[in-house]
């Protein structure tokens, strides 16, 4: 008999994983929203699917239930639906695990270290999930949840899963805001961000091979500031002063003697 599970949510995680986890050989049973549309949308693209935009029709069988909603909303979702004794998870990677108490006696966290957008590809194999249960058993059935989308499976309680999430922020949404950044000051002078796409590549391929510090190059690490301060009359007010900060930073971690 193939695995049940919930989804609740329809956002883009809920997306990603609903799909990764038939792809799995799971059945999703349900799928709920708050809006019967976004929960009908999820749940065509599925196999025998139902969509519900009502937390009193959830199913009593099914044997997770993942909660990938907003961060805001877990608790409010876990304190709504009612008690079952499948396994209630969320993917979240600041919400504590005590917020999913009300749902169940069983309760998991099935945390994914990855950036998602509904139609965007993401490799599940590659994804690393992190894991916490409210008891040794259940650990163990979300971990094997989780082994069925990647190998790449580890634990990390509520507090960890602070560090990662500060992580994720740092290296993926702050990054993807400056190759915005990036891709304005190309526009303006009529070129497209791809003409720096062998650069990115070739730094993240550098900063993990031998480590983003050892990495590190530009003209912060020459203390070029005439060259800086080039860069800057060039760049808006905003964009010149999160270079300035970034560029004093980069100096002030490699104890080099200059500022601008």
């Amino acid at each position: 008999m193939l695995p049940e599970i919930v989804i609740i949510g329809a956002g883009n995680v809920a997306t990603h994983l609903a799909h990764a986890f038939q792809n799995a050989g799971c059945h999703i049973a349900q799928v709920y929203s708050r809006s019967l549309d976004h929960a009908s949308r999820l749940a065509s693209e599925l196999k025998d699917s139902q969509p519900i935009d009502d937390l009193s029709l959830l199913t009593k069988e099914a044997d997770l239930y993942l909660i990938s909603v907003a961060d805001a909303a877990v608790a409010t979702i876990a304190e709504a639906m009612p008690k079952v004794k499948g396994i209630v998870a969320h993917t979240s990677g600041s919400v504590p695990l005590a917020a999913l108490t009300p749902a169940s006696d069983r309760t998991a966290v099935l945390y994914p270290l990855q950036t998602f957008t509904r139609d965007a590809v993401v490799d599940i194999a590659n994804v690393p999930f992190f894991t916490e249960a409210s008891d040794a058993k259940t650990l163990e059935d979300i971990d094997s949840f989780a082994r069925r989308l990647s190998d790449k499976v580890y634990h990390a309680d509520s507090d960890k899963r602070k560090t990662l999430h500060i992580a994720g922020v740092l290296s993926c949404n702050f990054v993807n805001y400056l190759w915005d950044c990036t891709a304005q000051v190309l526009a303006a002078d009529g070129y497209d961000f791809s003409v720096v796409e062998p650069l990115v590549r070739a730094t993240l391929d550098k900063a993990v091979a031998i480590g983003p510090r050892a990495a590190q190059t530009g003209p912060a690490m020459r203390c070029d500031a005439e060259v800086m301060r080039q860069h800057m009359e060039r760049l808006d007010p905003d964009k010149a002063r999160i270079y300035c900060e970034l560029s004093n930073e980069i100096m002030k971690t490699h104890k080099l003697d200059c500022k601008l």
